[in-house]
């Protein structure tokens, strides 16, 4: 993972309400957009901008389907995150 990417991911990540949409979406229960104002009780614009955000750092994947938006957890996404996290682990020291 690019430093850029990473950036952009943890920017990403730095908003509760982003981890919130996000902790939502993971759930698969939901996928239109729509049905996270009952569990993020936000404007319009700004479930908009939360979630354009998401989207950009790569984290969901987003299609149309009529009038309502269809997101789901990016999970080679999260998989790139968790490979460069386990990077950061400390070797263990051996006695």
């Amino acid at each position: 993972m690019d430093t850029k990417s990473l950036v952009k991911l943890a920017k990403s990540l730095s908003d509760p309400t982003r981890l919130r949409l996000l902790q939502e979406i993971a759930k698969g229960e939901i996928t239109v957009c729509a049905d996270l104002f009952q569990y993020v009780p936000i404007s319009q614009p700004s479930m908009s901008q939360h979630l354009k955000s998401l989207s950009e750092a790569g984290l969901i994947e987003s299609h149309k389907e009529g009038r309502n938006m269809h997101m789901s957890i990016n999970a080679e996404k999260l998989q790139e995150l968790e490979d460069f996290l386990q990077l950061l682990k400390p070797a263990t020291v051996k006695a």
